[in-house]
């Protein structure tokens, strides 16, 4: 039996969540920028990966039009 499959088996899905694959980007900051996103991201109880992520779609979705 496949790991994923026990783990599938045994935990609800959410509804609607898609699980798709997504690829790393690396990204250079300074110290400073780091400690000033780690503590708007540790305020908003979320990772920094996870706050850049919805930095960047917010930011596309406004674009939308251009």
């Amino acid at each position: 039996m496949k790991t994923g499959k026990i783990v599938k088996d045994f935990l609800p899905g959410p509804e609607g969540l898609s699980f798709r694959k997504e690829r790393v980007l690396t990204l250079r900051l300074d110290e400073t920028t780091l400690a000033e996103l780690k503590e708007v991201a540790d305020n908003k109880g979320l990772g920094m990966s996870t706050l850049v992520r919805m930095w960047v779609r917010e930011r596309l979705a406004g674009n939308a039009s251009m």
